[in-house]
Order: structure tokens, then C-alpha cells, then sequence
């Protein structure tokens, strides 16, 4: 049964900017391996583990295109008639078949290509004598603008900052929350992360969770709270004295057994809250 042991309101004219920047500080990624929870949780007994949560709200819209809040990359891209060209043809023959087609097409012309090296790929022999014959004189008719039909194009990338020292300035961005696990090994500090973003930063977060909720019951594991702004600013929450991670994904790519996972989550505390529109408040629950 989860029951409700705090909630905690979220003014963020009040959550401090000033905090122990020493948790984030001298880390590197860990490459151990930990085949399960239990090795987490014997591995890391005597090396004074603590957890970092950074709940991670979205950029404000305004900032998407600031140099100050979004790395931004141009990339270049195929014209408007190159696309098209691919378009008219796996519209045509649907993607298997376009793909086994198309991969006849590339033997049919590497030895030529390997031969003459007048083009800077084998694909564009597949433009030149297979798709241009065919689709070329449709999509013309199509366009006045020809110049423009054929210029290269740009696509601009935008890649969030994250403003947390270095290695743990890059994150998944399909995440709401990152999950930082970091313990001493031989007088150094590393970490593993997780998250909800793919299936190995699942993994990674269960596995974790289940080991330092089994750690905890013999030793306090403390937890480290941080809201992650819509305007990229760091602000402290809370110090938790014990183990206190995200509710979501536990159990998620790493499954236990109903009766051991409700062993180890007995009397934990966990985080939810509500990240659409803005992080409010958190609720701590206990299972």
C-alpha cells in the first residue's frame, strides 16, 4: 500500500542555487559489471554510496533557439529532389521490397562504381540510371522553382544544455529525471546513471534501486534531490538522510520476483510528481 509522508511545494524563487557542488564533482562512468541487484549491493557496502535524483523540467519554448540555453548544429541534408526521388519510389514498391530492390540495384552497379569512380558513391548510379528514368520528368512537372527544387538544404539541430560538470553534462533528453549513482572506488568517485529514456538506462536504474534499497536496510544510503529548470538553472530540493528515488521505472528491464521486490520496497521512500506544466510540488510516498 503507498501512503503519502510529505509533499513538498516548489517555489523556485526559493529553492537554493547554492548546494555542495562537490556531489556532482570529480566523477568518471563506472565500467564494473554488475550482473544483479545483489552484486550492487555487496560491491558497494563499504564505499559510501549516495544517490543524485535531477527532476527535469522542459525548456520554455522562448529558449529553444537561444545560444544560451540550446546547442545549436547545422546539418546538411539532400534537396527537396532527391527526396522526392526516394519518395516516388518506395511509395511504389513499399519499403521491403523497395529495400530488396534497391540493394539488387547497388550490386548491379558497385563493380562499375569500384571501375570508373566517377560518382563519390555507388547510390548515385541508382539516381542516375534507375530512378531519374523513372520519376524524374513527374516531380519537374511538379515545381516551377527548379533552382530551388535542386539546392541543398539545412537542417538545424538542437541539443538542450545540461549544466552539470563534465561527464555528466550530456543526458538522454527523452528522460524526465536523471538518476545518478555514485560511490567511492579507491579514493575516486564513480557512477552509473539511470533513467527511463531506453532500455538500458532502465535496466541500469532498477538494477541500481533494488541494490541500494537491499544496502539500505543495513546501512543508510543518502539521496540527493535537484530540479533541473525550464531554464537550465540547478536548484536543490532536499537532502534526504536515506534512500529516496523515483517511483517511475523500478522494476522496468530488471524484474524480480513479486514477493522480493515488495520485500526490498517495504518502508522505502520514493518520488512522484507531476511534470506537465511545470514541476509544482513533489509528494515523497512510502510503500
Amino acid at each position: 500500500m503507498i501512503q503519502t509522508a510529505d509533499k513538498i511545494i516548489l517555489n523556485k524563487s526559493t529553492l537554493s542555487k547554492n548546494y555542495d557542488k562537490s556531489l556532482f564533482e570529480k566523477i568518471s562512468w563506472s565500467w564494473s559489471n554488475f550482473q544483479t541487484h545483489h552484486d550492487v549491493a555487496a560491491a558497494l557496502k563499504e564505499k559510501n554510496p549516495y544517490t543524485i535524483t535531477v527532476l527535469i523540467e522542459l525548456l520554455k519554448y522562448e529558449y529553444r533557439n537561444r545560444k544560451e540555453y540550446v546547442k545549436k548544429t547545422k546539418i546538411p541534408i539532400v534537396s527537396k529532389y532527391r527526396e522526392l526521388l526516394y519518395g516516388y519510389f518506395f511509395n511504389e514498391y513499399g519499403q521491403n521490397k523497395g529495400n530488396e530492390l534497391y540493394g539488387k540495384w547497388l550490386d548491379k552497379y558497385n563493380s562499375i562504381h569500384k571501375k570508373e569512380k566517377k560518382y563519390e558513391s555507388v547510390d548515385e548510379y541508382v539516381v542516375k540510371y534507375e530512378l531519374e528514368p523513372k520519376y524524374k520528368a513527374k516531380i519537374l512537372s511538379r515545381f516551377k522553382n527548379h533552382e530551388k527544387l535542386f539546392k541543398g538544404r539545412i537542417r538545424i539541430d538542437r541539443e538542450r544544455l545540461y549544466n552539470l560538470p563534465e561527464p555528466l553534462n550530456r543526458v538522454d533528453w527523452r528522460n524526465s529525471y536523471d538518476n545518478i549513482f555514485v560511490w567511492e572506488e579507491n579514493g575516486k568517485k564513480e557512477a552509473r546513471r539511470g533513467g527511463s529514456g531506453s532500455s538500458g538506462a532502465r535496466e541500469v536504474n532498477s538494477k541500481f534501486i533494488f541494490g541500494l534499497l537491499e544496502l539500505s536496510k543495513t546501512k543508510p544510503v543518502p539521496s540527493y534531490v535537484f530540479l533541473y529548470s525550464e531554464e537550465n538553472t540547478v536548484l536543490f530540493i532536499k537532502k534526504f538522510e536515506r534512500l529516496c528515488v523515483p517511483f517511475l521505472d523500478i522494476g522496468a528491464n530488471y524484474h524480480l520476483d513479486y514477493k522480493e521486490e515488495e520485500k526490498l520496497t517495504k518502508n522505502g521512500l520514493f518520488l512522484r510528481w507531476d511534470w506537465i506544466g511545470g514541476i509544482k510540488e513533489v509528494e515523497v510516498v512510502s510503500c
